[in-house]
């Protein structure tokens, strides 16, 4: 498989939902990593449901999950606990670059009429997430200046740090209907969203990860 070294630039269109998680939920849902087991500190969390256009490694569909922040080394910071990718060259080098553990699935985009899509992603069959998004209302400049999301992730006992960054035009959603898939992916469907974005158009960086080891 072909390495494609970060930094990466991805442009594209999707959904940001932006939760607000209990504890107990991220405990039973949430697939957090044993280094972040019990270690939950709020904040807000994500779903992200992205069909990018263009990379370094070609376009791809991704959906993944962000529970809130975490405590980590005497920082408040975010983890990806749960992440579908499309293409095999995603998985591969999300690993590689940034310790992201992606997984590969099957993403259906399909535009209802001009202001609804409904969105389908599948796992060797079976649908993970089934969700029909409708949206509204005048478009607004977004950025993640003003929402960050630092990441770390672990994989083979090195911990890498990543902050994205990205920018670009947004509207308020809403979800129509939605269908999880609990043993694929964590249960929203029960959680009332505190807002659902529209990005579209959007233009996203992923840093060259820092890296450390677990004995640092």
């Amino acid at each position: 498989m072909e390495f494609f070294p970060a930094p990466w630039n991805l442009n594209g269109k999707g959904y940001i939902f932006l939760y607000k998680f209990d504890k107990d939920f991220i405990k039973k849902n949430a697939n957090v990593p044993a280094y972040l087991e019990n270690k939950f500190a709020g904040g807000l969390g994500s779903v992200m449901l992205v069909d990018y256009a263009s990379s370094n490694a070609g376009p791809y569909g991704e959906l993944l999950f962000i529970p809130g922040k975490f405590n980590h080394q005497g920082k408040k910071l975010n983890t990806i606990s749960k992440i579908y990718v499309s293409t095999m060259k995603s998985v591969v080098n999300g690993k590689k670059n940034w310790g992201i553990k992606k997984e590969q699935a099957d993403f259906k985009f399909k535009a209802i009429h001009k202001n609804k899509e409904r969105i389908r992603i599948s796992v060797a069959g079976t649908t993970a997430a089934d969700i029909t998004l409708s949206s509204f209302g005048p478009s607004f400049p977004i950025t993640t200046r003003f929402l960050p999301f630092p990441l770390v992730q672990e994989q083979n006992g090195k911990y890498y740090y990543t902050r994205f960054f990205g920018n670009g035009k947004g509207r308020l959603a809403k979800i129509d209907t939605i269908k999880i898939n609990g043993d694929l992916f964590p249960d929203i469907s029960g959680i009332k969203p505190i807002a659902v974005i529209k990005a579209e158009p959007f233009a996203i960086t992923f840093p060259i990860a820092r890296v450390s080891r677990h004995d640092r």
